[in-house]
């Protein structure tokens, strides 16, 4: 019956986990929309963008093998918790599963590669500047750019501000520049489906990350064969 139980437990504290820190992240990007001028004008400016992406990324592999200790490929909640005090990310024993819970993604049980980037840049926005010192004194400029561009590419297409993005979003900011043919609505349909990883309408910030670290090209060979599937 324990067992039963948890099994019937644990979609419930996932939702409520996801809500609250969707909740956060929503009130941060509020936040961040009001006090600092937009980065991207365009879509191609931010498709412009992705090369310097993937350069910036390249440096979080380093790191995430330092909190990977025991080299699965996966940081496991004890490694999460190790890696939230290195940071100094004030946290209880419940929040930090909740932040395990929220940026297992694709819930392979662990933060891969590409969830451990959605997680820094995401403690970045919550926590500050002080999260990517921590990381590497040495990167900290570089990776703080990096998040930042990645912070203002979802704000340029989150027309509400409300943390949540809606394929009418996408569709007026793929089609708003007058000089350019329209973009077909296969095409929008098809990005959206995408970053719209649970399927329910909406695209949060978390699932633009993972979807953006994709397409700039940071997968590994295990990511690629278990999207294989994914549309």
């Amino acid at each position: 019956m324990g067992m039963v139980a948890s099994m019937c437990t644990e979609p419930i504290k996932r939702r409520r986990a996801e809500k609250d820190l969707d909740d956060k992240v929503a009130a941060a990007l509020r936040e961040r929309a009001r006090s600092q001028q937009r980065t991207f004008r365009t879509v191609n400016s931010i498709t412009m963008r992705l090369p310097r992406f993937k350069d910036g990324l390249r440096d979080i592999k380093d790191v995430f093998d330092q909190y990977d200790e025991d080299s699965d490929g996966t940081i496991g909640n004890d490694e999460l918790r190790s890696c939230l005090g290195k940071l100094q990310v004030q946290m209880s024993d419940k929040e930090a599963d909740d932040v395990h819970r929220y940026c297992d993604i694709d819930r392979r049980d662990g933060i891969q590669f590409q969830e451990f980037v959605v997680l820094l840049c995401l403690m970045y926005l919550l926590f500050g500047p002080d999260v990517t010192r921590r990381v590497s004194e040495f990167e900290s400029a570089k990776l703080n750019h990096v998040f930042d561009e990645l912070i203002d590419a979802f704000l340029f297409f989150d027309k509400d501000g409300d943390g949540k993005m809606k394929r009418k979003d996408v569709t007026r900011r793929m089609n708003e520049a007058s000089h350019q043919e329209r973009t077909s609505s296969h095409i929008t349909a098809q990005l959206f489906k995408e970053m719209d990883l649970n399927r329910n309408g909406e695209v949060n910030l978390k699932e633009f990350l993972y979807s953006i670290i994709r397409w700039a090209g940071h997968e590994t060979e295990d990511d690629d064969a278990s999207n294989e599937g994914s549309p």
